[in-house]
């Protein structure tokens, strides 16, 4: 999905959700982000956006660090109102930016592009956790987007963790395929550094369920046994065990 004004529209939507959650859901616990409140997770991804905004706003050759500011963050339930300014600043800030433009990502040069992704896949995830939290229960994370969420974990996280831990020896060389029933699949080689596309290997591993489902499983939020998972199960759970973020 290499469609940054999609990754603008889930942002925006997904966003749209929390800047809903009401006074009464703040203090519910979240499962899946355990020790954490509703009221702390949104803190957390107002932050983040407030965070990614200045990354795209300084030049690729800054050297200002960034932290999580959350100084100005208002008492009770008008840390709703909160999030929505920054979720609004995060959408004001990549609609004036070129997605081309040269910019920090996470440490490394990248551009602007990468920030709309990785926005748009935080925001989808953490609403699912809060929603998570509430009675109601979670709606699915659109199919597009979360099959493009797949692509990036492998694509940026797999390597990103890989810089500073090893997989097991026997799960390098590794082919896994991820098979979602509402959207396109992915194959990908295992690395030592990494994680490599090539869609016309035969997988070692098959991982099936929806798109959905199948990201949440990689960020741990649903166990893998709610998947499907044929083949050479040790080396999804060995890399689940690596990949944490």
């Amino acid at each position: 999905m290499e469609n940054v004004a999609h990754w603008l529209e889930s942002l925006g939507t997904e966003g749209s959700q929390i800047c809903s959650t009401p006074a009464v859901d703040l203090a519910r616990p979240v499962p899946t982000c355990p020790d954490w409140t509703v009221r702390d997770l949104v803190v957390h991804i107002g932050a983040v956006h407030r965070w990614a905004a200045r990354h795209v706003a300084e030049p690729v050759d800054s050297t200002v660090r960034f932290g999580f500011d959350t100084s100005d963050v208002p008492d009770g339930d008008a840390v709703v109102g909160w999030y929505a300014d920054r979720l609004r600043d995060l959408c004001e800030v990549l609609r004036d930016t070129d997605p081309d433009r040269p910019v920090r990502a996470f440490g490394r040069p990248g551009l602007a592009r990468f920030w709309f992704r990785r926005q748009a896949h935080e925001t989808a995830v953490h609403r699912w956790d809060l929603q998570n939290a509430s009675e109601a229960g979670p709606s699915p994370i659109d199919a597009a987007l979360a099959v493009d969420g797949i692509a990036e974990w492998f694509e940026v996280f797999v390597p990103r963790v890989l810089r500073r831990a090893d997989l097991p020896e026997g799960a390098v060389g590794t082919v896994v395929g991820v098979r979602p029933d509402d959207a396109d699949g992915h194959t990908v080689r295992l690395a030592s550094d990494g994680a490599t596309t090539e869609p016309h290997a035969r997988p070692d591993v098959v991982v099936r369920g929806s798109a959905s489902d199948i990201l949440l499983g990689l960020w741990r939020r649903i166990p893998m046994r709610d998947l499907t998972v044929d083949g050479d199960t040790p080396t999804v759970d060995a890399l689940l065990d690596v990949v944490r973020v």
